[in-house]
Formats: C-alpha cells, sequence, structure tokens
C-alpha cells in the first residue's frame, strides 16, 4: 500500500504546469491508479491526496484549459486551507493572477455510500435509491437500487444542490481576483443541450440573488468537456 500511496506526493501534485501539461499530468496519474486493484481502492478511498486530486486538482486543469487554451496561463494548485485551491498567473505581468475556488454541486454522503457498493460489487447505480441498515458498529448493510429515475427528478435534485452550494460562498470574503468554480454532472443530470440551457438560466438567477464576493463564478462540467460563466466578466 505505501508502494500505491507514492503516487501521489504534494510537493508534485502543487507544482506550476500549464493547462495541456497538468491535465496530462492528471490522466497519468488516474492511470496508474487504475493499473492494480489496490490502486483503485485507495483512489477511492477518500484519503486527502487521490480527493484532493479528484475534487481540486482535476477541475483547476480541465478548466483553465477550456478558459485559457493549452498554455495560456500557468497553473500552481494550492493544496493547504487557504481560502483558494489554485492561482492562474499570466504571461503579461502587469495581469494580476486569478485564485480558483472550486465546489462540487453534489452530495457527498451520498458518493462514499455508492463508492463503498462499487468496491464491493464492481458496478453501482449512480442515481438509484440508497438504504442503510445498522451502523459501523454492529455491522453496516449499504444497498442502491438498480431501478430507472426520473430525469427531471435528478436535474432538479442537482440543481437544489448547486443553489446549496453557491450559498455557502456567499458570506465569503474572497474579491474580485477569485473566480468560483461549481463543477455539476453533466454525465446524468445535465447530459443534453436542453439540460445545460435549464442549469444555466436557473444558476444565473441564483447567482444573482446572492452576494457572492467574487470576480466570476463559472459552471464546470465533470466531464472536462462543458464550462460557462454565470457571473462576472473575468
Amino acid at each position: 500500500m505505501d508502494t500505491i500511496k507514492g503516487i501521489l506526493q504534494r510537493t508534485d501534485m502543487e507544482m506550476t504546469r500549464s493547462p495541456r501539461d497538468l491535465c496530462a499530468w492528471v490522466n497519468a496519474k488516474v492511470s496508474e491508479f487504475g493499473q492494480t486493484k489496490e490502486g483503485k481502492e485507495y483512489a477511492r478511498s477518500g484519503a486527502m491526496l487521490p480527493k484532493k486530486l479528484w475534487e481540486e486538482v482535476r477541475p483547476f486543469g480541465l478548466f483553465a484549459l477550456l478558459r485559457y487554451g493549452p498554455e495560456g496561463v500557468k497553473c500552481t494548485p494550492n493544496l493547504s486551507n487557504d481560502n483558494y485551491d489554485g492561482k492562474l498567473a499570466f504571461t503579461n505581468p502587469s495581469t494580476p493572477p486569478l485564485y480558483v475556488e472550486l465546489t462540487y454541486a453534489k452530495e457527498g454522503y451520498d458518493e462514499h455510500l455508492r463508492l463503498t457498493v462499487l468496491r464491493r460489487e464492481g458496478s453501482v447505480n449512480a442515481l438509484g435509491k440508497i438504504t442503510v441498515t445498522g451502523t459501523k458498529a454492529s455491522g453496516q448493510t449499504i444497498e442502491v437500487e438498480n431501478e430507472a429515475v426520473d430525469c427531471t427528478e435528478t436535474r432538479n435534485a442537482a440543481l437544489a444542490l448547486l443553489k446549496e452550494r453557491l450559498s455557502g460562498k456567499a458570506n465569503k470574503q474572497y474579491g474580485k481576483t477569485h473566480v468560483l468554480i461549481v463543477v455539476v454532472d453533466d454525465y446524468l443530470p445535465f447530459r443534453t443541450d436542453e439540460d445545460k440551457k435549464v442549469l444555466e438560466e436557473q444558476s444565473r438567477i441564483i447567482a444573482a440573488e446572492l452576494k457572492l464576493n467574487v470576480g466570476a463564478v463559472y459552471l464546470l462540467g465533470a466531464s472536462g468537456k462543458y464550462y460557462a460563466r454565470i457571473l462576472g466578466e473575468i
């Protein structure tokens, strides 16, 4: 296991790279984890470094690549407990750097339970109802229904989570050089063009009603193929 954990080193994760190089580095690490059962288990374990890789470093690189191109900026991930997850530095020294804060429009506990089932059974329904019985001390049983779920219901639930995440940032003192990125699930609830249209319309309404002390707010698809600015001009 120590060898598996050695795949990720904090100093390596916080190195400054171009968007292209950062995304390539992340993909290489993901490939390393996928080569063994132990690697897959560690990647899904919720340990700090793989969690940071998935929830901060990967989307940070994807946003920079989509917004500024392969070599448009220099990306420095920040794994410390500061008020930003990454810094974007521009070629023109007169252009101030941007500080990127990331948040996920997802239910963390539900994801943890689904990952537990995934590790146990090798597959899991991404939307099925979750039932938990027992306790960790006495023996916990987690079951995920393998049934279809209404797409409108799924989209509305995802929008409610997005509103919750944005509301949680409303009283934070970031500043006009900060960019807030909300990562959304564009695999299921927001996979179609119509879904994304609803997402952007509703997100702009929600963001406009909140007092967000940032220069801009963006949506970023977890797939890395979609992004949209919903507030600000940066």
